[in-house]
């Protein structure tokens, strides 16, 4: 079961004791079995690759990913209630970001959310780290706020505006996010050891939840994605970093010069709470997918672009009704 939290928050200058249902992750998550044609307002869909890089990280190594809110109650960054159907009633957390990142307190020391475990494709990539004898697990991915940004500038739900940054009703099972930042204030990279040698691109990341035919969390389903974005080299690298760089730059040219992340599964578990800085922050598990796929990826199109093309459909029709077709 989702598990209920009591903290206290800092409101109006009093203490307030509150309880909060927050979110926990639903098991053994397939995304090849979900619909996405439930999905009526983000456009992009986890693309398949013969391209993948398969990283997880637990808080438990201190490696993950954390989920944050204002615990003023009043603030505008509290994140709003869900309210689909058979959804707990949990808070959607405000902010997202890596645990190297996280507000918690005392700093988690952390330098990464998942290490990198297994490789499907990726030829010359995985060639250069076994002629190196260098160890997957040296390998990992992080995301957030740069280093010399306020942690507040990290991706979130800007004017958490139902209809524009999530989109729910009482009457679906499922809600849709938007987490986006400022392109300048966030990057996504991965590391070796403790050295950056890839910089990515820019993306606003998704998250699809469906709350599934019961309360149960066991029919959940729970989905972060991004767009493709681009791959980068970092500057000042060493020859044998720089010779790992290239080899992992050269596959994802190879597959279309694009890297998708995709979330795939989760655990059922009580969520790690913590407070920092007059946030609540809950941490979770990450294995994630980064997936060598196209740069400019089809995208469904948006519901107003389509009710756009039926529109301009009809007038045609109706203006040329009687009338010779242009040769």
């Amino acid at each position: 079961m989702r598990k209920k939290i009591v903290f206290t928050s800092l409101a109006l200058g009093s203490t307030v004791a509150i309880s909060v249902s927050l979110p926990a992750k639903a098991a053994n998550l397939d995304l090849s079995q979900y619909d996405y044609t439930q999905l009526k307002n983000i456009s992009a869909r986890p693309l398949q690759s013969d391209n993948q890089l398969l990283l997880t990280g637990d808080p438990s190594q201190n490696q993950g990913f954390t989920a944050f809110f204002n615990l003023d109650f009043s603030a505008p960054d509290v994140g709003h209630i869900e309210i689909s159907k058979n959804a707990p009633g949990n808070i959607a957390p405000y902010y997202t970001t890596g645990k190297h990142a996280s507000p918690e307190l005392p700093p988690s020391g952390a330098t990464r959310s998942a290490s990198l475990t297994d490789i499907l494709g990726f030829a010359n990539f995985s060639t250069f780290l076994n002629s190196n004898n260098l160890s997957l697990d040296k390998i990992g991915i992080s995301y957030g706020q740069k280093t010399d940004r306020d942690l507040t500038e990290t991706w979130n739900l800007g004017t958490d505006l139902l209809g524009q940054n999530w989109f729910a009703s009482p009457d679906s099972t499922v809600e849709e996010r938007i987490y986006s930042a400022k392109p300048e204030d966030v990057e996504i990279f991965l590391i070796y050891e403790d050295t950056k040698f890839i910089d990515f691109g820019y993306s606003d990341f998704y998250n699809v939840l469906e709350y599934g035919s019961t309360t149960a969390i066991e029919d959940d389903f729970d989905a972060i994605f991004s767009d493709p974005f681009s791959a980068s080299q970092e500057d000042d690298l060493s020859p044998l970093l720089s010779g790992l760089a290239s080899s992992f730059l050269r596959d994802v040219e190879n597959a279309g010069g694009g890297i998708q992340a995709v979330y795939e599964e989760g655990q059922v578990q009580d969520p790690i709470f913590s407070v920092g800085n007059g946030y609540g922050v809950v941490s979770f598990p990450f294995p994630v997918s980064l997936r060598a796929v196209p740069l400019e990826a089809e995208k469904v199109p948006e519901p107003s672009s389509i009710l756009g093309l039926a529109l301009l459909y009809v007038w045609t029709v109706t203006s040329y009704r009687g009338k010779a077709w242009p040769s």
